[in-house]
Formats: structure tokens, sequence, C-alpha cells
């Protein structure tokens, strides 16, 4: 992906604010219930009846969805039917009561990405922009329109350029969250919740996942003969072969010391067995670090062996045992 669409995506579909949004809206929802009461009595005592009532139903609205969101139940009313309101009644406001109603544009803009998906935010904050800012050019004319263009052009700016630096520190804390530092391959905390996942979507045996346990053979000797510098170069060479076969669908992992796992997803036992016997000949034709010879041991499972995800993975460990006990350098399908 190129830069320019990195940047189009991370501003259009990217929602850091996903997580948290329903504790951020129970919050908002009740605060803007209470704080908006004196501007709806306010209207109701000048006589501006209809605003005030639009204004008073959006408080109601916000209580009621705030009390769901607390209480975990069904919304009264979806948030993009409120914020539509609200911003309907902002409309209103300055067209009605003039210039000044316009500064509850700005947290309106605020309240779509705190409530909304980003998607839909977007949406509604450039109806906003272009509702209010054709308001102020009827009673203020073109000067004033631009210039509440220009300001509220540059929040939603603002705006998704802080939602994309969250993004970008929630990935990157992600990533190393699930990431071996020495190799760069995913870690144990990683591979237990992708095998959790993958094991719940396709326990019904409809499609076929194939797990393949490998096993650095002599790797204590490689250690202790060489340095652990040098073990540390073979563990990165292991991770660095192993990517240069597997697909983009395929994870590794780094579960022990010199043990890795290949999750490989809908891939028959027949094909991953293939893999697995590739693998094995490239890492003994291979020179991965020099002076030091590499071969692996890897026991091979498939997802009807045992739907169970913990006995998924001990069917491939039983494997790779029978690997190591049957003269290393070999792959063990385990039997089913």
């Amino acid at each position: 992906m190129s830069p320019w669409a990195d940047t189009w995506t991370r501003l259009w579909a990217d929602d850091a604010l996903a997580a948290f949004r329903d504790r951020i809206a129970v919050q908002l929802s009740l605060f803007s219930a209470v704080l908006l009461l004196p501007f709806t009595l306010n209207h109701f005592l000048a006589g501006r009846d209809l605003l005030g009532l639009g204004i008073l139903t959006a408080q109601v609205l916000l209580a009621v969805n705030g009390y769901c969101l607390k209480r975990e139940r069904p919304l009264v009313v979806p948030f993009w039917v409120t914020v539509l309101g609200f911003e309907s009644a902002i409309i209103a406001a300055v067209l009605i009561q003039g210039v000044h109603s316009a500064v509850w544009a700005f947290p309106a803009l605020f309240i779509c990405y705190f409530v909304l998906p980003r998607r839909q935010a977007h949406l509604f904050g450039l109806f906003l922009l272009v509702c209010v800012s054709a308001a102020m050019l009827h009673i203020a004319g073109p000067a004033d329109a631009v210039r509440m263009f220009a300001g509220m052009a540059l929040t939603l700016a603002m705006i998704n350029v802080v939602l994309g630096v969250i993004g970008e520190l929630q990935q990157a804390l992600l990533r190393q969250a699930h990431t071996d530092p020495l190799t760069g391959a995913w870690n144990r905390r990683y591979f237990d919740a992708q095998l959790a996942s993958i094991a719940g979507l396709d326990a019904t045996g409809r499609v076929t996942n194939a797990l393949l346990a490998l096993d650095i053979d002599h790797f204590k000797a490689i250690n202790d003969r060489h340095g652990h510098a040098t073990g540390d170069a073979v563990l990165q060479a292991v991770v660095t072969l192993v990517r240069q076969r597997k697909r983009e669908t395929d994870l590794l992992f780094r579960i022990g010391g010199e043990e890795f796992v290949l999750l490989l997803p809908r891939t028959r036992l027949e094909d991953a067995a293939r893999v697995a016997e590739d693998l094995r000949q490239r890492f003994e034709a291979q020179d991965l670090v020099p002076g030091v010879r590499v071969t692996v041991s890897m026991g091979l499972s498939a997802q009807h062996v045992a739907s169970d995800p913990q006995a998924w993975l001990a069917a491939a460990d039983a494997a790779l045992y029978e690997a190591k006990r049957g003269g290393r350098n070999r792959v063990v399908t385990a039997r089913a």
C-alpha cells in the first residue's frame, strides 16, 4: 500500500475510539443532558417553544441512551438519530438566533467522533460543516461564512489528525504486546488468542486448519559451543527462513526458547505436510549462520484431530517430540 493510500485509510476508516466508545458515550450523554437544561429553559421562557422542545427531546434521548449503555441494554434511539437532531437544532438556532449560536457547531463536531463510528462521523461532520456555513452565508454574508467554514474545516482536520496519531500509538502498543522482541515473530500471548479464535470459528470441521510445531535441533549445544549471540542469530535466521516460505495468511509464533509454531489457516493436512517437508529441506540445505549447522524437527496436527485449542496444540507437540525421539531433522504428523 502506498503512503498516500495508507494515510487515507487511517483518516477515513481507522477507528481509534471504537473500544472506548460506549464508556465515552455514557459520560457524554449524561453530562450533556444536564448541561443543556439551562438553554432549554431559556428557549421556553423566551417563547422559542419549538427550539426548546427540540433541545428537550435531545436531552431526554441522551439521558435514556446513557442509562441504557450503563445498564448494557439496547439503545432506545441510535446515536446517529440523536446527533442528526442535535445538528439540525444548531442549524435552526443559527438561522433563528443569529451568529452567536454557531459556536455550538464546534463541540458538535467532537460529539460526532465521540459517539459515532468514524465513517459515520465523517459524514455527519461534513453535513454540519456545509449546513452551518450555508446558514452563516444567509444571515451574515460571505465573509463570516468563509470564516466559519475555515474554522470548522480546521477543527475537523485537527480531530482526524489526533485520532490518526492515537490509532498509530494503539497499533504500536499492540505490536509490542504481541511481538517477540528478539525475532519479530508473534509471541505466546498472541498465539493463545489466535488459536482460540480460529478454533472457535472453524470448530465445525468444514474448514481444515493446520498447526506446525517447530523446534531447533540441539539448540542448547549451539548456545554452549558458540555463545548466546550466535544462538540469537540462529533464532532470527529461523524466523527469516520460515517467513520466506510461508503464505501471507500464515502466522508464525515463538512460544518458547527455541520452539516455534506456524499456524496455517484453511490448509489441508497433506498440503501442510508438503510445506513442513519443504521447510525441513531448506533448513538442512542452507547455511543460516556461518559455522553453525541448523536443522529442525517438526510436529504437524490438523484441527480435526482435536477441535479443542489446547488439545490441538498438544497433538502437534506430541508429534514434535516423536520427531525428536526418532532422530531429529524430520517431520511427524499427529495420528488422527
